[in-house]
């Protein structure tokens, strides 16, 4: 009667354990996914003051690329409008980062990559 008690318990524990498996994959995927959209929301935020300043383009996304220096700049799309800045008028900085999901699991429900993106609009000095 023990032995058939030890084999009811690990499958109790197998069951448990793949689950609880999931679910941390799961709150990691969405913590990776909150911390692109964190620092993507900030770089955003950091290069329209820049543009809001009124400096070029370039300068704009050299200072996107250093606000997020914890995700890959190479993935990194910034978007600055309008071209030519009047004093008044509003300036807008969108910034796009695609997160690749990892987790096996998680891969079936979110589509991978997930794109990330934060924008702003400051009104030029």
């Amino acid at each position: 009667m023990g032995r058939r008690e030890e084999g009811q318990a690990m499958v109790e524990l197998a069951i448990t354990l793949s689950l609880l498996l999931v679910i941390l994959l799961g709150v990691m995927e969405f913590a990776r996914l909150g911390h692109a959209y964190l620092v993507v929301t900030h770089a955003a935020r950091e290069g329209a003051r820049v543009a809001a300043l009124g400096y070029g383009d370039e300068i704009v996304e050299k200072r996107v690329l250093d606000s997020s220096s914890t995700l890959d700049g190479t993935k990194l799309e910034v978007a600055v409008a309008p071209e030519t800045r009047i004093r008044g008028e509003g300036v807008m900085v969108q910034v796009s980062y695609p997160v690749e999901i990892i987790a096996p699991l998680i891969q079936q429900i979110l589509p991978s990559p997930v794109i990330v993106r934060g924008k702003t609009t400051m009104r030029v000095e």
